[in-house]
């Protein structure tokens, strides 16, 4: 049997995702597609503009399951996301990954993967990334400019890293995107359009421009329930870095070179997120960066929390949609040693505090009352 994986955010669920899972099927022979998708917080560093059972249910229309990507791996850099969803892949039993890339051929992505493994020093790459380089460029400076410009290109990359360290014997695929960039701020002439694109005009009230990029139900639901955005979370934050110590501060996770003073020193008399950000914004640290900080400083992920998260220790799954494939095929995995958690309860909840602790941040700013607990998997009959 073939079972396919795709490593998702779906923030929101568009029709490139749709046109995604339709070619993954194809290429790879898919029996069973499986969405590993993030919770509540992506990984931009910013807060999913609707919650994930929302996300799940318009997804599993088109996917078999929908699975959570753990909260440690879902907000940081790009090698630990990946590391997460492969992970998770294998335990669901899976036989294929396939992601979106501006390349579009598997081949040449694990060459260029083999050569920055081979040839890249660690070290110089972190040099020239705390210079101001972006990670492509810095890349590519050191591989002597080869072209490896794109999101997705290095997303795939890491893809193919985690592959290789964990030793996994699932196969990754790529497939070309189509339409405009990932990170297109404006919607696209074409048939597809990016997802920051359409998380722009819903935030901007343009819903009726978004609706033929998406599903036209999810738009509404989207409405419906508020979209949300970091911005909503500001005097949570701003709470929380005005009581903190700085050194209290400095212990969580992305936390650098005295930024904590920084933050501490620009927050008060701030009236908004996006002000924020542009006080403490630097050559050295992107928005991307300091959106993921904001997001660890909400959550409180600490160094401490993040050095002892290892992926090789995940052993449960968190189910959040399945369609009736789907729920056939978690009965056949019922044999194995992996947790398939379906509906929360007080005993398996242990497998996803991260999860369940999001969930209820997140609803501070949604006012949603549904949570991890009184939530059931979401079954598409």
């Amino acid at each position: 049997m073939n079972v396919t994986s795709l490593i998702t955010e779906y923030n929101p669920f568009h029709n490139g995702h749709i046109y995604h899972i339709n070619e993954s099927r194809k290429i790879a022979d898919a029996d069973i597609v499986i969405a590993v998708m993030s919770g509540n917080f992506t990984q931009r560093g910013e807060a999913a503009i609707t919650n994930k059972f929302i996300r799940a249910e318009h997804a599993v229309r088109h996917v078999d399951l929908v699975v959570e990507l753990p909260l440690k791996n879902s907000i940081s850099f790009a090698d630990d996301f990946a590391l997460g969803g492969v992970r998770i892949a294998e335990l669901l039993g899976s036989t294929h990954l396939v992601f979106g890339s501006e390349s579009g051929d598997i081949s040449t992505l694990k060459q260029l993967y083999t050569r920055s493994r081979d040839n890249v020093d660690k070290d110089e790459l972190t040099s020239l990334i705390k210079q101001g380089y972006s990670h492509p460029r810095a890349l590519a400076e050191l591989l002597e400019n080869v072209d490896i410009s794109g999101s997705n290109n290095i997303l795939g990359l890491s893809y193919i890293r985690a592959v290789e360290t964990l030793r996994s014997s699932i196969t990754p695929l790529t497939i070309k995107r189509v339409s405009n960039l990932y990170n297109e701020p404006d919607l696209s002439k074409g048939a597809f359009s990016s997802a920051t694109s359409i998380r722009n005009n819903i935030m901007a009230g343009s819903i009726q421009a978004v609706k033929p990029f998406m599903p036209p139900e999810l738009a509404d639901d989207i409405l419906e329930n508020k979209p949300i955005g970091n911005a909503d979370f500001f005097q949570t934050l701003k709470t929380i870095i005005t009581h903190k110590s700085p050194r209290e501060l400095r212990e969580i996770y992305m936390m650098t070179e005295g930024l904590e003073h920084r933050l501490k020193s620009n927050v008060r008399g701030t009236a908004g997120y996006d002000e924020f950000m542009h006080r403490i914004k630097t050559k050295r640290y992107t928005w991307t960066r300091l959106n993921r900080l904001m997001t660890c400083i909400l959550l409180n992920i600490t160094k401490s929390k993040m050095a002892a998260h290892d992926v090789r220790d995940i052993n449960a799954v968190r189910v959040l949609a399945m369609n009736s494939a789907g729920q056939e095929y978690l009965k056949a995995l019922k044999d194995t040693d992996v947790q398939i958690i379906t509906n929360v309860n007080k005993e398996n909840s242990r497998h996803i505090k991260d999860e369940i602790m999001a969930t209820d941040v997140y609803n501070i700013a949604s006012n949603s009352d549904r949570n991890d607990f009184n939530t059931p998997v979401i079954i598409n009959r």
